[in-house]
């Protein structure tokens, strides 16, 4: 087919459209929802999130009892 001097438009490789279908119809045909998997996409999208949320908010804590201690000044800002 290579060497063909009229070849075809198109040369179809059966093992090409087989990974293509593979890749595009059976996305996740062995996954099941367990708890652990369940437990761990929880983790993995709401952990960053806690963790932010808990080392902004102890930085502002600490930020304002120094500023009320008498230790920092209080910088004048429109945005914060």
């Amino acid at each position: 087919q290579l060497n063909n001097p009229s070849p075809p438009a198109v040369i179809e490789n059966p093992a090409l459209l087989r990974w293509a279908y593979a890749k595009s119809q059976n996305v996740y045909p062995t996954f099941r929802p367990t708890p652990k998997t369940s437990f761990l996409g929880a983790a993995y999208a709401l952990g960053p999130l806690l963790f932010w949320i808990f080392a902004l908010k102890a930085h502002r804590d600490r930020k304002e009892r120094r500023i009320q201690e008498g230790k920092d000044k209080r910088p004048f800002s429109v945005f914060f």
